[in-house]
C-alpha cells in the first residue's frame, strides 16, 4: 500500500472518529437524523414544488431525465456495495473503537463505498440545483449535515463514503439532464400525455414515494432477479 492510500485511510478514519466522539452514541440526534419526514422534507418538498410550479415540458422532461439519474445512482450504489469491495463497514471493524447508538453485529451489505442513502440524497440535491441553484444549494448543505454527517458519527460510513456518494449521484443527474437525448425522450412522452397529465403525476408520486426509503421495492424486484439467475 502506497503512502498516499495510507494517508487517505488515516484521514478517513480521524474523521470518523472524531465526529463518532462528537455525537456517535447521542440517541436522540440519531433518531432525529434517521427520521424520514425530518431529513427528507426539505428536499422532497422542493422536487415537488419545482415539478408544479412550470408545465414548460423543457423543464418537466429535464427534471425526469435527472429523476432517472437518481435512480440510476442509488442502484448502482446499492450494487457496488454487495460486489465492490473497498473497506468493510466502520462499525462491523471492532478494531475500531466506536461509541455508537448500533449493535455491532453483521449486516447483509459488509461494504459501506459509496453510502446509497447520500447517493440518493445529494441526486435529489441536484436535480432540485439544475432548476433553482440557490435551493438546490441549500438542499445540498441540508444533506449533507443532516444526512450524510451523522451517517459517519454512528459509524455507518467513513467519509470517503459521502465524498464518493457526492461525486456519483450529481454526475449521473447532471450528466443525463445535460444530453439531449433523454430530455427530449422524456419531452416526448409529456407530449404524448398532454390530455392526461394525471397519469405522469400520480407516476411520479409513486416514484417519490418508493424513493423515500431508498428504493425498497426496486431494491427487492433486483434481489429477486439476481436469486432467479442463481436458481
Amino acid at each position: 500500500m502506497n503512502s498516499l492510500a495510507m494517508t487517505i485511510m488515516g484521514l478517513d478514519r480521524g474523521i470518523l472518529l472524531t465526529l463518532n466522539a462528537f455525537g456517535g452514541g447521542n440517541g436522540t440526534l440519531w433518531d432525529l437524523a434517521s427520521n424520514s419526514l425530518f431529513r427528507g422534507f426539505p428536499v422532497f418538498f422542493s422536487v415537488v414544488c419545482l415539478w408544479f410550479s412550470s408545465d414548460q415540458p423543457e423543464r418537466r422532461g429535464r427534471m425526469l431525465a435527472g429523476l432517472l439519474g437518481v435512480c440510476l445512482a442509488t442502484m448502482l450504489s446499492v450494487w457496488s456495495q454487495f460486489h465492490v469491495v473497498v473497506h468493510i463497514r466502520p462499525i462491523l471493524d471492532l478494531a475500531i473503537p466506536l461509541d455508537t447508538v448500533f449493535p455491532r453485529t453483521p449486516w447483509d451489505r459488509t461494504n459501506s463505498f459509496p453510502s446509497d442513502t447520500a447517493t440518493l440524497f445529494f441526486s435529489l440535491a441536484a436535480v432540485v440545483f439544475v432548476e433553482k441553484r440557490s435551493v438546490g444549494l441549500f438542499c445540498f448543505v441540508w444533506a449533507a449535515m443532516i444526512v450524510a454527517v451523522p451517517r459517519i458519527m454512528v459509524g455507518l460510513h467513513y467519509p470517503s463514503d459521502i465524498i464518493g456518494a457526492f461525486i456519483l449521484g450529481p454526475a449521473i443527474v447532471f450528466t443525463l439532464t445535460t444530453l439531449p437525448y433523454p430530455r427530449r425522450l422524456f419531452e416526448r412522452v409529456l407530449s404524448w400525455f398532454e390530455s392526461r397529465l394525471y397519469i405522469v403525476h400520480a407516476l411520479l408520486f409513486i416514484f417519490l414515494a418508493d424513493a423515500f426509503d431508498l428504493f425498497p421495492s426496486l431494491q427487492a424486484l433486483g434481489k429477486m432477479f439476481v436469486r432467479s439467475l442463481h436458481s
